[in-house]
């Protein structure tokens, strides 16, 4: 009998309680079961996140030339999107706990993301179907929508899109037929519940090349040099998407303005949208107070009836609300991450990386940690160790004739 034990230690099981229970309150809190949890409780569970954090830190106690720059950056990187959404919201937690987990098997950090999506999920999914919380449907001529117990429709599927990234990177080229079916269905099956459309085409697209990779041997290893070719593509994607959203019907050139009709018409009026909302507010160097008005429910379920105005670009978004050098400071890091990615032969993270910055091109919540947990990778310009795919472990083999303790990675 072969018996494997992981041994975690102390700060890592802190940095995977604390990461565990944020991204637990952060996907309730866009469910209706918000509103049977007091603001306070959702504070008081960051606070105590918070202290875990903070705790591992101390027990850790070993900083390089590295991890000093790191943690200055991320200071900077906390003030500037701090005073903007407040220094206890969502995108202000995601970048600490990037910092506090670059010394974290990325594997050990999916997992935990993985377990509270699928459990979160099925339950939120559940117990709107039974009428435990509302099952808000949204009807706009033929298109008809069941937000599912979410206060969006886009939130269980970018959730879902989530799931499917970390089993593509968990499983690779040893994912179950059962698996992979799985996860189709549920794909199409809320693709059909809340109309999802280009979330769904990602998540379509993962499954797909998961399947490759099981079909072709070391189908991602010879590829290498097409990878090469997108190293720079968060750059490119931030540079196209500015130009798209203010050349929109101001091109000179009619088979431009044609060619951005038409893509606006198929992405849903987003670069049209984009386009206003530069015109209203601008951008500056560092970020500016804006406006927008998207189809989310408050916790109560009321919809807000003003002027639809939302940018979903996430490129545009960054611009505009955090500015000018926030924008190039993330993409520069997403660069550098690709390109660390790619060089430790990370080939199915790398891929992830690469449709994520296509991906938030026309879709905001890639910015959140709970819809993508892939943002921790960042951790990896940090720590010189970083593990992307393996983790340290002891095991215990033991039979009847022997007992064996090792560690590897």
């Amino acid at each position: 009998m072969k018996l494997v034990v992981k041994i975690r230690s102390l700060p890592e099981i802190l940095a995977l309680v604390a990461l565990g229970m944020f991204l637990i309150v952060s996907i309730l809190e866009v469910t209706f079961y918000a509103q049977y949890f007091p603001r306070i409780v959702y504070k008081l569970v960051i606070a105590l996140s918070l202290f875990l954090l903070f705790i591992k830190e101390w027990l850790k106690r070993k900083y390089d030339y590295r991890a000093v720059i790191g943690l200055c950056t991320t200071f900077l990187i906390y003030i500037i999107v701090g005073r903007m959404n407040g220094f206890s919201s969502n995108v202000v937690m995601g970048i600490l706990f990037i910092y506090a987990l670059r010394d974290i098997s990325f594997k050990s950090v999916s997992k935990t993301s993985l377990i509270i999506s699928i459990f979160l999920l099925s339950l939120v999914i559940i117990s709107a179907k039974l009428g435990i919380i509302p099952n808000y449907l949204e009807v706009s001529g033929a298109r008809v929508r069941n937000y599912l117990g979410f206060r969006y429709a886009l939130f269980p599927s970018i959730l879902l899109m989530n799931t499917v990234s970390i089993v593509f990177y968990l499983k690779q080229d040893r994912i179950q037929y059962w698996q992979w079916l799985l996860l189709a269905f549920s794909a199409i099956w809320l693709y059909v519940q809340t109309d999802s459309r280009l979330t769904f085409y990602s998540s379509c697209i993962l499954l797909i090349f998961n399947l490759l990779i099981k079909w072709i041997h070391n189908f991602f290893s010879n590829l290498g040099s097409a990878f090469n070719i997108f190293k720079l593509t968060f750059i490119v994607n931030a540079i196209v998407s500015f130009w798209f959203s203010l050349t929109y019907l101001n091109s000179t050139n009619s088979f431009i303005n044609d060619f951005l009709f038409k893509l606006n018409y198929m992405l849903c009026d987003r670069i049209y949208l984009a386009n206003k909302s530069l015109q209203l507010y601008g951008f500056g160097l560092l970020g500016r107070a804006v406006e927008w008005n998207g189809n989310g429910l408050t916790v109560e379920g009321v919809r807000n009836y003003q002027t639809y105005l939302y940018v979903d670009n996430l490129y545009i978004q960054i611009l505009q609300k955090y500015g000018l050098l926030l924008l190039a400071l993330m993409v520069s890091l997403l660069t550098l991450t690709l390109f660390k990615v790619i060089k430790s032969r990370q080939w199915v993270l790398a891929f992830i990386l690469i449709l994520m910055s296509f991906h938030s091109m026309i879709d905001d919540l890639n910015l959140y940690l709970h819809y993508n947990i892939f943002w921790i990778l960042l951790g990896s310009l940090i720590y010189p160790d970083y593990q992307f795919s393996e983790e340290r472990y002891g095991e215990v083999e033991n039979d009847s004739s022997r007992r064996t303790v090792r560690e590897g990675y």
